[in-house]
């Protein structure tokens, strides 16, 4: 595994802030220093072309980046040429370059032909905003099949980056807003849209329960829809693997290997079928970033019909903790996939150091005796020219010997290594003769004292995913320089090698996702725990309440590609904000209420009202709440004295109170010693005609109205964005905000029994059909030779652990929405609870603001 990205240390900051004074901003230039591939071949484009200490506008700075990536495949002057025209603002973007350097490769004769060069990389095009509305309806006119609905917004924005259209060089940020308008003036607002298509599949659904059943075709993989009546199904979207990055892999088999014969038995073992696998280590939790690698891994096999490995990394027996198996196996499986089988790296511990024997027997390993910092030094001490080990060339029968007398446990730790003999020639430091077992005298939690030594992760992970026979090895950008070392490995034993590919991770702003920095508020007790929901793991946004299905959606929103980038808070919590408005249910709840008292009423007075839980989904179906004498409304709702641009309650001014006959007129109100409202009077306006109120606002009634006993919000956890180095000091001590005496109407009881008896049914329904699945993946063939070992320590995840509070999720009209937290108490939600569900002695109600209604620049997230 590369070694661990630490931005602080002095020369990799000052390698950033280099990079910075070219031009790139913070966020670029530490994504381009941690991947080492990258960021050498950018320093070696500056070196050559003496532009040490010059500085750029950010596009330039962009576009030189790009040129770097690329510039390889062409010839030094065709280089200089693109750098030049970079340096003259001709080329302004990434894609312009893109675009020159993919000509030149074509058109490799020099001098260059200026006009043609240009014309092919849109050098002089220049697109504002205020044309862009009329080249897009050019466009769409142009188009074979014009867009029908917002669902071909991907499709559409995908076709002007292929096509010979202006547009494609305007300035991507402007595109894509000008592409929403466009959208927007065809169909409607995107929301208007996902509702209509939620309420007719409500619809079409409604219809399709009273009619019979027939038997039907499995359907092969298309995007995947979710139920809007409900918010536990989760939404697995394909769009991704449909088009761009995802959509251009090689077929099974296409992957070249260095002997025809493991092509024939690779083929004969998976017949055309995509294996995939998700590997983590289990040496913490889950966080956000994992989401993308998860639903890449496994929706690209399921996309694809094939399958995918859950296999545990579990190489490093000092790391690794039964508790972050299970939670892994559960976080996949909350997340809506099942693996195909889940494995282990340590299952292939005997084979892997037969290869290694068989490496060390072809001359490709030897023994070292080096400690750590001369192997560093040896290697070039991070500033490459590297040097050959003083044990390179020992004879194989002393590596031999040596490698056997490591397994046997008879060198300590660091006395002692199998490095891999490599190209120490070549410019990628993955290939100066990397470890590939090192001696560590501990025990393994599934082999016990059997190995003394391990191997590592870039000795390790091609070998398994051959095993596998993986089609696709799906990873991060960050492992761009391994992929040469991965397959020169494969080679290197002769065995089957899989094709690797890297997409950029995702990053969020003003949050770290690193599980060291996480641990160190854990046990600084600045966080409560690893779930807490100030944080991005995803046990922590699973207990906020964050559904898995708006997860992979916003995923999917991002798209798939190799660009580095950092996303906004903002766009996450949209993405969230709009998957809970087709899934989440209404109800009323008041968060600092007040007690009004309608005098003009008799004491016994009560009026059902009827109540839908989403007015826009009527499969959801109402539920019916009582309006009475006395109501709590909100505190925030009234004002002792009123105001002109005041519409809510004061004295002697109407309110309407949501979905209830008629509104009420303010007569008196009472105040505790230190003037704070107690209790507000009015009278109903039922008499006679009434006027339609300016307002409306929402009320739970006083009789039976649920006690919530904290309503939990949560700011950011930091006070800077980006948290600085000393980041905890700069923990927010307001990051909770915790609300008591909040009521939400009775209805809250009869909502949690059906979500989590709805979740629980498709749960009970998944694992079942997951376990009848497994079985038969068991009784098939597996890879040559492998027969892992019998544990007593399996991670099992049942049916009852894919269900917790967070399930039930509503939106409390006007506030935000919400959902249960794990800290509660809900005695009638047991399965041999009594059919009436309601508050027991002892129980807790906690709630957890997911998100707010609406993005407020003004407010805390």
């Amino acid at each position: 595994m590369p070694p661990k990205f630490d931005p602080t240390k002095p020369e990799v900051a000052a390698l950033i802030k280099e990079f910075e004074a070219f031009g790139l901003s913070t966020n670029s230039a530490t994504e381009l220093v941690r991947t080492p591939k990258a960021g050498n071949a950018f320093r070696t484009l500056v070196d050559e072309n003496s532009l040490a200490g010059k500085s750029f506008e950010n596009s330039q700075a962009n576009a030189l980046v790009k040129l770097s990536a690329l510039g390889a495949k062409l010839s030094p002057d065709a280089r200089k040429y693109v750098l030049d025209r970079i340096v003259a603002g001709d080329l302004k973007s990434p894609d312009q370059v893109a675009a020159g350097v993919k000509y030149l490769e074509k058109n490799p004769s020099l001098p260059v032909d200026t006009a043609a060069f240009d014309k092919a990389s849109g050098v002089g095009v220049n697109v504002t905003t205020a044309d862009l509305p009329a080249l897009l309806k050019a466009h769409a006119a142009t188009l074979s099949s014009p867009p029908k609905s917002w669902s071909d917004q991907g499709p559409f924005l995908g076709g002007i980056k292929n096509s010979d259209s202006d547009l494609k060089w305007a300035p991507t940020a402007d595109l894509k807003a000008a592409v929403d308008a466009f959208f927007t003036e065809l169909f409607g607002s995107r929301e208007a849209a996902s509702k209509a298509k939620a309420e007719a599949a409500a619809a079409s659904k409604a219809k399709a329960a009273k009619e019979p059943k027939k038997k039907v075709a499995a359907p092969k993989a298309t995007e995947t829809t979710y139920d809007a009546s409900t918010s536990n199904s989760p939404y697995i979207p394909t769009r991704i693997f449909q088009e761009g990055f995802l959509s251009e892999f090689h077929k099974v088999g296409g992957n070249p290997q260095i002997n025809p014969k493991l092509k024939e038995e690779h083929l004969k073992w998976t017949k055309g079928m995509v294996y995939t696998r998700f590997p983590p280590e289990p040496n913490g939790y889950l966080h956000i970033g994992h989401v993308k690698a998860i639903m890449i891994d496994f929706g690209y096999a399921k996309f694809h019909n094939g399958r995918t490995y859950l296999r545990f990394d579990d190489t490093n027996p000092e790391a690794e903790e039964g508790k972050y198996f299970q939670s892994i196996l559960e976080t996949v499986r909350w997340l809506g996939f099942e693996p195909w089988k889940v494995t282990y790296s340590s299952d292939n511990f005997d084979k892997l150091y037969a290869l290694a024997v068989d490496l060390t027997k072809r001359g490709g390993a030897y023994v070292c005796f080096c400690d750590a910092e001369k192997i560093k030094a040896d290697r070039g001490g991070g500033k490459g020219n590297p040097v050959p080990c003083e044990h390179r060339d020992r004879p194989i029968e002393d590596n031999l010997r040596d490698l056997e007398k490591m397994k046997n446990g008879e060198y300590q730790e660091g006395k002692a290594c199998l490095r891999m003999k490599m190209d120490l020639s070549s410019g990628n430091p993955y290939m100066w003769d990397t470890v590939a077992y090192r001696v560590k005298n501990a025990p393994h939690h599934r082999t016990g004292d059997k190995w003394k030594i391990y191997p590592t992760y870039d000795f390790t992970h091609c070998l398994c995913d051959s095993f596998e026979n993986i089609t696709h090895s799906l990873c991060t950008t960050e492992f761009v320089s391994a992929r040469q070392s991965y397959e020169w490995l494969c080679d290197a034993v002769e065995v089957y090698k899989p094709r690797q590919y890297e997409f950029a991770r995702l990053n969020l702003q003003g949050t770290f996702l690193s599980k060291r920095k996480v641990r160190r508020l854990v046990e600084q007790n600045l966080v409560k725990s690893w779930d807490d929901p100030r944080l991005y793991t995803i046990i922590a946004l699973r207990r906020r309440g964050i559904p898995p299905g708006a997860l992979l959606a916003f995923v999917s929103e991002l798209g798939v590609t190799t660009l580095l980038s950092e996303t906004q808070l903002q766009k996450f919590e949209s993405t969230v904000r709009r998957y809970l408005e087709d899934t989440a249910p209404r109800l009323m709840m008041v968060l600092k209420p007040i007690k009004l008292i309608i005098d003009n009423v008799p004491d016994d007075y009560k009026v059902p009202v009827q109540v839908p839980l989403h007015p826009k989904v009527p499969a959801m179906g109402s539920i019916e709440t009582m309006f009475t004498k006395e109501v709590y409304i909100d505190a925030d709702d009234f004002r002792t004295e009123d105001s002109p641009d005041y519409f809510r309650l004061a004295p002697g001014k109407s309110v309407g109170l949501f979905k209830a006959p008629y509104p009420v007129t303010c007569t008196s109100f009472k105040t505790d010693s230190n003037g704070n409202v107690t209790e507000i009077h009015c009278n109903l306006d039922n008499e006679g005609e009434f006027k339609k109120p300016k307002a409306y606002v929402q009320w739970v009634q006083a009789p039976g109205a649920v006690h919530v006993d904290e309503v939990r919000y949560f700011h950011p956890l930091f006070k800077h964005d980006p948290p600085p180095k000393d980041f905890e000091s700069d923990v927010n001590p307001s990051s909770i905000e915790v609300f008591t005496g909040a009521v939400v109407e009775p209805a809250f009881y009869d909502l949690a029994k059906k979500e989590i008896t709805a979740a629980r049914t498709e749960a009970h329904t998944r694992t079942l059909k997951a376990a009848t699945e497994n079985e038969v993946a068991n009784d098939e063939a597996k890879p040559a030779d492998h027969v892992p070992e019998a544990h007593g320590d399996e991670p099992v995840v049942t049916a009852d652990q894919l269900v917790g509070m967070e399930n039930i999720r509503f939106q409390a009209m006007r506030l935000a929405y919400f959902a249960v937290d794990s800290d509660s108490k809900l005695s009638c939600l047991d399965e041999a609870a009594e059919a009436k569900p309601g508050k027991r002695p002892g129980d807790k109600i906690v709630l957890n603001r997911i998100v707010s209604l609406k993005e407020d620049a003004g407010k805390k997230a």
